[in-house]
Order: structure tokens, then sequence, then C-alpha cells
């Protein structure tokens, strides 16, 4: 059987490229823009998946495309291409039930669990994988498989079409997901935070008095998916507090598990509105000045990826009430 080695050497540069050289230099350009870090492990396991994915791809073209082995080395590959990419979208992620990338901008994080998207690309490589697979056992045998529905139709064949159409999906599921997400908006309102003081009818008596902060917000959702299972959860933390007694630095009210549902898809929603009583050292809260944080936490499910926005807005000024 004749080998083709100027077609090895050419489709083993071709896939170091695409395997490890692309995304390690995605890799630097994402974390100089400081938008996403990448740990040194993670950097190294995809150096090493790359070198065992380029093996893959020299001996394939090694052997002449309709040679048995040639079908059985493609099988292998794209087996293990799937692997590759499962790894890449966190499928391995131990521990956690989606594996996570975060984006981080300044004060603003996103977590992504893409495990739905890892497990997709895996199916796609399985299915294409059977597809080489049974090619190489027809040219093995020189005998053809085939399967009737109404006509008779080779099965290698069969997988190929499957195998195309599941990735026609997968590529227009990416091309939806991009769209919709440029298309969704969360818009605090101005001012984001709207002070609701109460004596209680004792002005000179702070110890009955209550405090709450409240937050409005719109969801514009004018993308093609819906945003399910929204939770919001608000915290208020104090520093350089000018009265460490009647105001410790650390956390002063919180907010949790507000539940909003679903905002489906092309509406806009406004007016959801979220309050936080400051529970902890309330009359020091009233009295004395410090600097707040308020941190926003923003969980849902969107087009089958869970999502955790995180927002923080530091260095907020507080002169006590009046």
């Amino acid at each position: 059987m004749e080998v083709q080695i100027g077609k090895m050497i050419l489709y083993g540069v071709i896939s170091a490229v695409l395997y490890i050289v692309a995304p390690l230099i995605l890799f630097e350009v994402i974390g100089g823009l400081g938008i996403m870090t990448f740990t040194q492990e993670f950097k190294t396991s995809i150096l090493i998946f790359g070198i065992i994915g380029t093996i893959f791809s020299m001996l394939r073209h090694l052997f002449p495309k309709d040679s048995p082995a040639n079908r059985l080395v493609a099988f292998g590959a794209t087996v293990y291409f799937g692997i590759y990419l499962f790894y890449m979208f966190g499928g391995f992620t131990p521990g956690i039930a989606y594996g996570t990338y975060a984006i981080t901008i300044s004060t603003f994080q996103i977590l992504l669990g893409l495990q739905l998207i890892a497990w997709l690309l895996l199916a796609s490589s399985g299915v294409r994988a059977l597809q080489y697979l049974i090619e190489a056992i027809e040219l093995r045998k020189q005998k053809e498989y085939t399967m009737n529905v109404k006509r008779k139709f080779k099965l290698s064949k069969v997988f190929k079409v499957v195998g195309t159409v599941m990735s026609l999906v997968i590529a227009g599921y990416f091309g939806s997901l991009v769209y919709s997400g440029l298309n969704l908006g969360f818009d605090l309102s101005d001012p984001p935070f709207i002070l609701d003081y109460d004596n209680n009818g004792t002005p000179s008596n702070l110890t009955d008095d209550t405090v709450n902060i409240n937050m409005s917000f719109a969801v514009s959702n004018q993308g093609l998916f819906a945003i399910y299972d929204v939770f919001i959860d608000i915290r208020f933390y104090a520093s350089d507090s000018a009265n460490t007694s009647a105001l410790p630095n650390g956390k002063v009210g919180e907010s949790l598990n507000n539940f909003f549902g679903t905002f489906h898809s092309f509406t806009t929603t406004p007016n959801n509105n979220v309050s936080v009583g400051i529970t902890d050292n309330t009359v020091g809260f009233i009295t004395t000045t410090a600097t707040l944080e308020f941190q926003i936490s923003f969980s849902t499910l969107y087009a089958g990826i869970l999502v955790d926005l995180n927002i923080s807005f530091p260095n907020i000024t507080w002169s006590g009430i009046p």
C-alpha cells in the first residue's frame, strides 16, 4: 500500500496550527486583554492534547483515502477530536455540574457553564466517527452495509448525513447564541439604589428605625431564547467606617434568592424590584460615615447554558442619614 509522506507532513503542519498554535495564541490575546485568565495547567493540557491530535492527523493522511487503514485512523482521530473539544468546553470539570468559563471585565464577571455544548460536540464527533468505522469495515471486507427505509441506503452514508446535519445544527445553535447574546440588556434604574428610611414616628429613638435600599431594573431580551429561572442576590458591605464600634467593616445587609421566573424572548420587562433590608448594625448604619460596596449576583439558564453574572459597585460614599 502506497504511503503519502508529503501529504502527511502538510496535514501535520495544518493540524499543529489548529490544535496548538491557534488556541495558545488566542489564550494569550484574551489574557492580555484582561477578559479571561487561563491556568498554566490548562495551557499544558491543550499542548499535550494538540500534540496527540497532530500525530493522529499525520497518521490518517499517511495512507490513501480509499484504504481501510485511512478510515480506521480517521475513526480514532475523530473520536479523539471529540474528546479534545469536550475538554475545551469544560466537560471534564470535576465536581461541577457544568464546566465553567469566567469572563472578567473590571467589576463585571460572567461565569458560563458550557457542558451542554461539550456534549453536543462530543456526540457529533461520535456520529462522524461511526461513519469512518463502517467505511473501514466495508473497504476491508469489500462489502457494503445497507439499511432499508423504502429504499436502500449505504450505512456509512447514513452516518455521514446524520453527522453533517448535527454539525449544521450545532453551527446554527452557535450562530443563534451569538445573535441572542448581543441582543440582551440588563439596565439598572437611575439612580440604581433608592433609600427607604422609616423612623417609626420616634425621631429621637433610632433602635426601632428601619432602613431598606430598593433596586429597580429592566431586562430586555430581544434574542431567540427565553431566560429561565432567574435568581438575584444583593449584598451590601461597609469599609473605611468612621466608627467601627458602631458600624464594623463587613456585611451590613443582603437579600438572597429573589426569584423572577422567565423573561421570554423578544420582550422587555421593566420595573423589576428587589428590596434589601439593613439588618446588621442598623443604628450604626444610620449614624456612621463609611464607604459602601454593592454586589449583585444574577444566575439563570439561557439556551442550555448556566450563567452567573456578578457585578460590583465599589467605593460608594455613605454619609449616614441626617
